[in-house]
């Protein structure tokens, strides 16, 4: 009997089963038929003896599933899952489209820089130095942020923020860029703008934030924030484990199964400590708090604890908004050329 190889899926292809599963309440072993169905498994007979159970019980299996999602034959089934595969993606698709964006930037080294960054990171850069001129531009070339010096962002009355909300509502983003160290953020959000950038800004913090704004389900922004690692990690000093995915407020810890069941201070509520090393050698010795636990019920999935940090000092948290960060815009670079920038004068 061969078994089945859930690891080799794609991580894509098992997160969409997971959620699917979840979804419409399937069994672990549900769970399975409906993996080998998707990987190319199309027959009773292959998927039994894959599984080494009885061609009955799967028949049993399936007849359980098309009950539970409202579907008639491995055809029906495959079709619903697809569909909501490709609806759910679509959701991201500001996620993995490139932004336009629009600087307007007096100063020329600080707009030469941003420039340049910007290019590099495959992102097309249109600016503009005549505020009067920058609703038109936004109009003409279908800017998705705008990213505006201070001095500028004020200009009028009303104030380029206000006229740009007024024209367009919350497309495109705008984000003001300071020069000033006590700026406040509240104050130019209050106005309008999305966000707050310091000179220099800087350009992945930048992106992220463009992203972060763009895509409008929480579940998605969720996903924008937290990275798939192999960190290794203890838990309370004694206990190895590993970081299975890392965020900008807490983690996965994944533990042995029989660690998880024996071990009874890992209730959700309780206190642990997570050490840690990101891959610039940084290491991370963390309070968390968990907040929840998944025992080993599928192939797919790994046991562990959610853990979401407390007492987040700043120093650990930009560390570990950094690191995300990086590995999140660099999927998501991968292998695009970048574009020139569109200058106007």
């Amino acid at each position: 009997m061969k078994p089945y190889p859930v690891s080799n899926a794609t991580p894509l292809l098992r997160a969409e089963l997971d959620r699917f599963a979840d979804r419409y309440r399937l069994t672990a072993r549900e769970h399975d038929v409906l993996f080998l169905l998707s990987t190319g498994c199309s027959t009773v007979p292959v998927i039994a003896e894959r599984l080494g159970l009885s061609q009955n019980t799967i028949h049993n299996h399936f007849k359980n599933i098309f009950r539970r999602t409202r579907t008639n034959s491995k055809a029906g089934l495959l079709a619903l899952l697809i569909n909501e595969t490709l609806r759910r993606q679509a959701v991201v698709e500001p996620f993995v489209r490139r932004p336009r964006v629009l600087l307007v930037e007096p100063d020329d080294a600080e707009r030469i820089r941003a420039i340049e960054a910007l290019e590099a990171r495959g992102v097309e850069t249109l600016w503009e130095l005549r505020p009067d001129h920058v609703l038109e531009r936004i109009r003409e070339r279908r800017v998705d942020a705008v990213i505006v010096d201070h001095s500028i962002a004020d200009d009028g009355e009303p104030g380029l923020l206000q006229r740009i909300a007024e024209r367009f509502g919350r497309h495109p983003i705008v984000m003001v860029a300071s020069d000033e160290p006590n700026a406040d953020r509240s104050s130019w959000t209050l106005r309008g703008a999305t966000d707050l950038f310091q000179k220099p800004i800087s350009i992945d913090r930048l992106l992220f934030s463009i992203l972060e704004h763009h895509i409008e389900s929480p579940y998605e922004r969720s996903r924008l924030v937290r990275v798939e690692t192999e960190l290794p990690a203890r838990v309370d000093g004694d206990v190895n484990g590993a970081i299975g995915n890392l965020g900008f407020g807490g983690a996965f810890v994944m533990l042995p199964t029989q660690t998880l069941d024996e071990a009874t201070s890992y209730a959700v509520g309780s206190r642990v400590q997570v050490s840690f090393e990101l891959e610039e050698r940084e290491r991370m010795d963390l309070e968390g708090e968990v907040r929840w636990r998944r025992g080993n019920s599928r192939p797919a999935k790994q046991a562990g604890i959610g853990v979401q940090f407390v007492n987040f000092d700043g120093a650990a948290r930009d560390a570990i908004e950094g690191f995300v960060r990086r590995r999140k815009l660099g999927n998501w670079l991968d292998g695009n050329e970048p574009k020139r920038a569109a200058a106007h004068a």
